[in-house]
């Protein structure tokens, strides 16, 4: 299943928190889309999915950008 988080049009913290939360209530297995339009929230999702070290890809739009991030089946979040 996927997610989209729509955090175009927000700046930091708010679009690296509401890819945690996004992260934590996906399923394994799972893929978030997050939609972003600002350079430094685009960076900041990156280094949330480098930190959990979740798969991830970047694509490019006319108007924002998508980073793709994949939640494996064997992760799990370390508290």
């Amino acid at each position: 299943m996927q997610t989209t988080v729509n955090a175009r049009g927000l700046s930091c913290p708010i679009p690296q928190q509401m890819t945690l939360d996004a992260i934590r209530a996906a399923k394994q297995g799972d893929t978030i889309a997050v939609l972003v339009d600002e350079p430094g929230a685009r960076e900041s999702v990156i280094r949330v999915a480098k930190a959990l070290r979740l798969p991830y890809t970047l694509g490019k739009k006319s108007d924002h950008d998508e980073i793709h991030i994949s939640k494996e089946e064997l992760w799990t979040e370390k508290r």
